[in-house]
């Protein structure tokens, strides 16, 4: 047993910055409604193999999701859920062929760009001012699914385009991005395991994950509640600099 353990966990150091990133990325996702995978694919991309990292960053997501649905259930806006998810359960497939087709330093690289992008834009304020229809809504979704499949983190593209949403408020924005990780993650989980790449590695790490991702989903929900009342932007702030300094740390390692 200790020789299976030295070989997940080859040294105390990947353990604690694991548990860490969990910690941290469970409480943003909680407060925020994203940052889960944004947070952990740069961080578990430096010590696992990509389809590892993204079965065990799906599966806590997922357990994590179904913790928050209670919550946010009554504020489902479901026609809008209906006309987004679609899309973002097509791009999976795709996203999947591209981590199995890709090298893994890439997969790293790729992840830890789009933390730094996506942190940099929502730092500046930047929000999309183009047309709103059909086709955007779709191109949002069919990325979203793709960028599920290779690093379990689809929010960004949806997270671009949700927030330039007339009158689309916090409760609501978390509470959309709460549900289409439910349908996305359980779709991504399907894949990995009907392709075979499911092993009990993984769920060891999720067992050794899981409970400091659960506490800290509490806090991060405390969080939200307490910061409705003045101070959601400073801690949404904090957030997209962590992801940012993670994002450049991942790249340049």
């Amino acid at each position: 047993m200790p020789e299976y353990w030295n070989a997940l966990f080859p040294s105390t150091s990947m353990l604690v910055v694991m548990l860490l990133a969990t910690a941290t990325a469970a409480t943003m996702r909680a407060f925020s409604g994203f940052g889960n995978g944004l947070l952990l694919a740069p961080v578990f991309s430096l010590y696992l193999a990509p389809q590892d990292m993204v079965a065990v960053i799906t599966i806590i997501n997922l357990l994590g999701t179904l913790q928050m649905l209670p919550g946010v259930w009554r504020h489902i806006d479901w026609p809008f859920i209906w006309r987004m998810v679609p899309a973002a359960l097509a791009g999976v497939p795709i996203g999947w062929l591209l981590l199995n087709a890709m090298d893994p330093a890439v997969v790293r690289r790729v992840v830890a760009v789009i933390v730094i992008v996506l942190s940099l834009v929502l730092l500046a304020g930047w929000t999309y001012r183009g047309t709103r229809g059909r086709w955007q809504e779709l191109g949002a979704g069919v990325c979203s699914g793709v960028l599920t499949a290779i690093a379990g983190m689809g929010g960004p593209p949806f997270i671009l385009y949700m927030l330039s949403a007339p009158n689309y408020s916090a409760v609501a924005f978390r509470t959309f991005l709460t549900v289409f990780f439910v349908f996305s993650q359980v779709l991504v989980l399907c894949v990995i395991v009907f392709t075979g790449v499911f092993s009990v590695n993984q769920l060891v790490y999720v067992g050794t994950l899981l409970p400091v991702h659960i506490l800290a989903t509490v806090l991060g929900s405390f969080l939200f509640v307490r910061a409705l009342r003045g101070k959601a932007h400073r801690i949404k702030r904090i957030c997209l600099l962590i992801l940012l300094l993670v994002g450049l740390l991942v790249l340049f390692l």
